[in-house]
């Protein structure tokens, strides 16, 4: 199955699913292929993610693409991995890029979080930290303005004309630095998505951004 085609989610906006590109502790960030069904690595990070880093399906956000997740997770995934997980909050960028924090469903250290107040203050710290040497933060909304924001986004996506979405124009050829996405995407009764992805020696490849980045 194309990653592209997974839903926002049974229960969205309050319960939604997001496909990882980055693991939590990763400096690689990978962007997603749909016509190859591929990750390719993209660039790498100053600085380790703090959480799972992925996109949102079946959103468009004010810039044009994907909605943006960091999922709180006690472990790390993989790229390709897609999971459920509940929005609690949002920080937001100056230019519009904004990311809906969510934890992950199912973990039960995080399942007594339901806002951005109820997390530990160094991990809001870090989060902060992730960005703040390189983008212009604005502060952060609550859960109900979260939870409006992922429904606007995907009425968004909706009225919009597929040729018109946050898919990229077109996909280019496999290189070295892809992993395949796999074809096990089903939700299981853990709440969560098989994995999807398969392992990949990722370490030698520098891949520049192209035209068919989705954030």
């Amino acid at each position: 199955m194309n990653l592209r085609d997974i839903s926002v989610g049974r229960h969205a906006p309050s319960i939604i699913n997001v496909v990882i590109e980055a693991p939590k502790g990763s400096r690689k960030k990978y962007r997603y292929h749909a016509k190859s069904r591929k990750f390719r690595l993209a660039y790498e990070f100053s600085m380790p993610v703090p959480t799972e880093y992925g996109w949102i399906p079946e959103t468009i956000a004010e810039d044009g693409h994907f909605l943006n997740a960091m999922v709180i997770a006690t472990n790390a995934s993989h790229p390709g991995y897609v999971c459920e997980a509940r929005p609690i909050g949002v920080l937001k960028r100056r230019d519009r890029d904004h990311h809906v924090i969510c934890v992950m469903l199912g973990d039960e250290r995080y399942a007594s979080v339901k806002t951005i107040s109820d997390l530990d203050t160094k991990l809001l710290k870090r989060i902060v930290q992730f960005f703040e040497p390189y983008f212009e933060l604005s502060g952060w909304l609550n859960h109900s303005e979260t939870v409006e924001m992922i429904r606007a986004a995907h009425e968004t996506y909706i009225a919009t004309p597929k040729s018109r979405s946050a898919a990229p124009p077109r996909d280019t050829d496999l290189e070295d630095g892809e992993i395949s996405e796999g074809t096990d995407d089903k939700v299981d009764a853990t709440n969560t998505v098989e994995e999807t992805a398969e392992a990949a020696d990722l370490d030698n490849q520098g891949e520049e951004e192209d035209a068919d980045s989705d954030n």
